[in-house]
């Protein structure tokens, strides 16, 4: 299992270094790391460079189990993807998680200075926590009746 690891953070330094050589314009490739993924150690590994965290929402399928993230929900740009979570939402078919979400940067050029200070590697830590999300339930079911009309026209 270990050599694989190595060998897994050795590809993604390596696919980043790549990136750099074909478009020297490229200065910093960011990633964000949820604690639901677990992910945060490979890009420690990878040698990119950690600059705090934010909290994110994700809803869980109380029937399926499959997690979506809150942008599913508020962007009509999808609107099959709307539909659906939106109205797994009103029936109550979701449950809301507040999730830690990690951000790192792997930067590709020497004179990249990020907005912020970077910060030492965190202890990981799970942070799922379940939290009420209020909504406008008027407007979602505004929002389906006239997505609705467009996608079974």
């Amino acid at each position: 299992m270990k050599k694989y690891l190595v060998i897994l953070c050795s590809l993604v330094s390596f696919s980043y270094i790549c990136t750099k050589e074909l478009n020297d314009r490229n200065v910093y490739a960011a990633t964000l790391s949820s604690s639901i993924m677990m992910f945060s150690f490979i890009f420690r590994l990878s040698n990119f460079r950690y600059y705090g965290f934010h909290y994110t929402k994700f809803l869980r399928n109380k029937r399926t189990g499959e997690v979506i993230h809150q942008q599913i929900l508020t962007t009509t740009t999808s609107p099959t993807g709307y539909l659906r979570s939106n109205i797994a939402y009103l029936i109550g078919d979701l449950e809301v998680l507040q999730v830690k979400t990690y951000r790192y940067i792997y930067p590709l050029c020497k004179h990249f200075r990020f907005i912020k200070p970077e910060k030492p590697y965190p202890q990981y830590e799970k942070g799922i926590d379940p939290v009420e999300w209020n909504r406008d339930k008027r407007k979602i079911k505004e929002n389906i009746i006239m997505l609705l009309d467009k996608v079974a026209a």
